[in-house]
């Protein structure tokens, strides 16, 4: 048994053996096939893969397109820069390597500073001013929410865990030890090569060199050049630089270039273009607005250099190349030199009016005339508003094009691209530089509407040219109370005997024009005269080509409160003062009570109030109120049916609900009615002809080698019906206010251009601290020009201005200027040959 027994053993431990050898064998069988498979079937194909592999494409991108005048005269251009760069990888660790590293980058600072440069990168780390510590600073005025996504990356790329190192003190003194840099070496120095550091870690992975120092000198150029055996890891590469040979001309209309300024606009908007984070967009003006035509970034226009990079992943040798595009080329409407005399047309008007209103402060009569409301006004929180700013433009009535957009003051283009303090104060600085006025500013156009009000009721036929109506003192006809009847700018009604449509426009009555509100208003409340103003555009954006342009609002009950929209919703703020001032009112008669409501309670409170004034008729608002208050706020009968509850609401449901005495402001261009420069020059080239254009300011785009790739042709926003019998009328009413009878006579009288325009002057008061000031007046000043053949309209709009005939000196000084320009005479000269000329 036990003989057996081994020999069963022996035959199992033979099978094993076998067994074995044949897994062995198989193995061995399984990888020589892999073998051949690798090197003899598929082995092209993987060598490819892995040449590929090895490979490093690098985006290349031609310059941004420049932008010129009409006549060709460049407003804007990119320039070739020296920058100087800074490049190591991942495997350049070592503490020999950082302190090489550390050395080159100390002496290259060096370098930059003593030609005058500075470096362009930052670090994040900064000492608090107020308690001295260590901090970090990822920008200002972003989100936690970036904050920690910045914080996150930028330890993520420094090796430096919160865990490990918690604070900025202890990541600082990680990479001071990391970076081998001295005990002893200059704190600000330190910061400096810090930052060199760091966005040359924020960029570890693209395998290119990171600029440091932009435009530097030449002289420091060649010196780093000159040394560059012994500055490791810097180099020079030549960049890109904006240029604006103009420097502040044109600069709202312009705009300017920057970084991409957020991370949501990138992932959004520029990266699926072709776009790389550190590339820099148009950020304002046409810069911004024709971005895709200026561009060199998308990807369309990119070209390629493909190298071969070696097993440390530096770049050796190109293996192809791809010449990029560069940018197209923006050609405006505006003529360089039409803009710079506008520019300090409107600048010498601002300036002017500024002496007068100051003037008028230190007058006896005026101060004696305005002693009451000086007196009420709380100067420290209301302080006097002058005149500081204004714009002028100037358009081919025939076209629509701008031939001219002049705005006081301007800034200088070239210091918000190159950043710093000049930037900073040009931020800053209260009177809102980088606003386009002409687009993004809306005010009451004044008596400049009144020849919207008169088109309107002649048109209508509501009155007719010969119809005369006189000025009757007080206008009763919407009120019965004479202390808040409307009346005439002028103190002497009879001065304003017998006017039609065009001694109206001459004397700018408005007893006249408000009883042509009133006949267009009706018994039934039409809104001819809002329709009217559609038709001139003036509730329309004009289709310039600028981002940011404001649609102008002309008034009507939607425009004044819309009850199927919520209050956030509304054209204007009126509503959210109204509510305000109801939710104050309600809480003041609850308190006495003893009863507190919620906020949210008030709101729906409310807004079932304020539509209801607009959906039922104010004889029964009282009754639908009674019903509101006890539904919503569980108010008792007695308390609804107390006068110190129903009488003020009704005055503040009064304010929203739109009718006849709000139409007759609006005749005169007042009530809610705001528009911007741009539509006010829209609406007044369409009296030449009727014709309401789209307003232009770009011509053509062409590409970098001159082919025409877009033209930009006039189109037309509408035209003016059954006005031709009538604009011969509002021409001559508007003559006579530049002539010897009219409100801007003064400013005319005796000058060659006096019988060369037709204008009108618009004064809108504003209230400050619920105090009116003349002085503070906001002031229009429109015209069109040459009298028998016109060519061009002007619109001058000065902030504050004090009276609208004060605004009309920029327009006039730069039509005198034009004219001039235009009856230059170039004549042949005879030069003596030059031979005479030798002794």
């Amino acid at each position: 048994m036990k003989k057996r027994g081994r020999s069963e053993h022996k035959v199992n431990m033979q099978a094993r053996y076998l067994a074995f050898l044949l897994g062995i064998l198989a193995s061995f069988s399984l990888l020589v096939y892999g073998l051949y498979n690798l090197q003899i079937v598929n082995g092209e194909s993987y060598a490819a893969s892995a040449g590929t592999q090895s490979n490093k494409t690098i985006v290349l991108k031609g310059t941004r397109g420049m932008i010129t005048d009409a006549e060709g005269v460049i407003l804007a251009k990119s320039e070739k820069i020296y920058n100087v760069t800074f490049q190591r990888d991942n495997s350049q660790s070592s503490a020999s390597q950082y302190k090489e590293f550390t050395e080159a980058i100390i002496e290259t600072i060096d370098i930059i500073k003593r030609y005058g440069g500075e470096l362009s990168v930052t670090f994040p780390i900064q000492r608090d001013e107020e308690t001295g510590e260590w901090v970090f600073n990822f920008g200002s005025g972003i989100s936690e929410e970036a904050t920690a996504t910045r914080m996150s990356q930028w330890r993520s790329n420094h090796y430096l865990t919160a865990r490990s190192y918690p604070t900025a003190e202890d990541c600082l003194n990680r990479l001071k030890r990391r970076y081998q840099m001295a005990d002893d070496i200059d704190e600000m120095l330190m910061l400096e090569v810090m930052a060199v550091y760091s966005e040359m870690q924020m960029n570890i992975f693209n395998s290119l060199p990171i600029v440091i120092a932009k435009d530097i000198a030449f002289s420091a150029v060649g010196e780093i050049e000159g040394r560059s055996v012994l500055l490791p890891g810097i180099g020079i590469e030549v960049g890109e630089k904006r240029i604006y040979p103009r420097s502040t001309l044109a600069s709202q209309i312009i705009g300017y270039t920057g970084k991409i300024q957020n991370m949501e606009s990138y992932r959004n908007e520029y990266r699926p273009a072709g776009y790389a984070l550190n590339d820099e967009i148009g950020l304002d003006g046409i810069e911004k607005s024709q971005e895709n035509w200026l561009t060199a970034c998308i990807s369309e226009r990119q070209g390629s250099r493909v190298m071969e990079r070696d097993n440390n992943g530096k770049l050796t040798r190109q293996i192809s190349y791809t010449e990029p595009q560069d940018g197209n080329n923006v050609k405006l409407t505006i003529i360089a030199s039409y803009q710079q005399r506008a520019e300090r047309a409107i600048q010498e008007n601002v300036e002017w009016i500024r002496d007068q209103q100051e003037e008028k402060m230190q007058d006896g009569d005026w101060l004696e005339i305005n002693k009451e409301k000086i007196n009420i006004r709380d100067w420290e929180e209301d302080p006097v508003r002058l005149a500081e700013k204004g714009v002028l433009i100037v358009m081919d009535v025939k076209t629509g094009k701008l031939l001219a957009m002049a705005q006081y003051p301007t800034y200088d283009l070239n210091a918000m691209v190159a950043g710093g303090e000049a930037a900073r104060e040009i931020v800053a600085d209260p009177r809102g530089l980088l606003m386009n006025y002409a687009i993004q500013t809306r005010a009451e156009p004044g008596s400049t509407f009144k020849m919207v009000t008169g088109l309107a009721a002649l048109t209508n036929g509501v009155i007719t040219p010969t119809t005369e109506i006189s000025d009757g003192g007080k206008f009763m006809k919407y009120t019965r109370n004479e202390a808040e009847a409307p009346t005439c700018w002028t103190n002497h009604p009879e001065n304003h005997k017998d006017q039609n449509i065009v001694r109206g426009l001459t004397n700018s009555c408005n007893y006249f024009f408000y009883t042509l509100g009133s006949y267009l208003y009706g018994d039934d409340g039409s809104d001819r005269l809002y329709k009217y103003a559609a038709q001139m555009g003036l509730t329309s954006k004009t289709g310039i080509e600028l981002n940011g342009e404001l649609r102008s609002i002309v008034g009507n009950q939607t425009n004044l409160y819309d009850p199927t929209v919520s209050l956030s919703q509304q054209v204007t703020d009126t509503p959210i003062i109204v509510a305000n001032a109801i939710k104050t009112h309600i809480r003041n008669f609850a308190s006495s009570y003893g009863i507190t409501y919620d906020d949210n309670r008030l709101n729906v409170c409310i807004k079932q109030l304020m539509d209801m004034a607009i959906n039922t008729g104010s004889d029964y608002w009282v009754l639908e109120a009674q019903k509101i208050f006890m539904q919503e706020l569980n108010m008792t009968r007695n308390m609804v049916y107390m006068s110190a509850l129903m009488s003020d609401l009704w005055n503040y449901l009064n304010t929203i609900k739109w009718g006849g005495s709000l139409e007759i402001q609006m005749a005169i261009g007042q009530s809610i009615t705001l528009v911007t420069p741009v539509a006010e020059v829209r609406y007044a080239a369409a009296l030449v002809d009727g014709n309401v254009w789209n307003l232009s300011i770009v011509d053509s785009i062409t590409s970098p080698d001159g082919e025409l790739l877009s033209q930009r042709t006039p189109q037309l926003f509408g035209q003016l019906e059954n006005v031709e019998e009538f604009l011969p009328y509002i021409k001559e009413g508007m003559k006579g206010v530049v002539d010897e009878t009219g409100t801007a006579r003064k400013f005319f009288s005796g000058r060659a251009i006096q019988s060369q325009i037709w204008a009108k002057t618009g004064t809108s008061q504003i209230t400050v601290g619920k105090i009116k000031i003349d002085i503070e007046n906001n002031a229009w000043f429109v015209c069109l020009t040459p009298y028998d053949d016109p060519q061009l309209a002007l619109v001058s709009y000065i902030p504050n201005g004090y009276s609208g005939g004060y605004s009309s000196i920029a327009a006039r000084d730069w039509i005198e200027w034009w004219m001039t320009e235009q009856n230059k005479v170039v004549s042949d000269i005879s030069l003596t040959a030059g031979n005479e000329l030798t002794p």
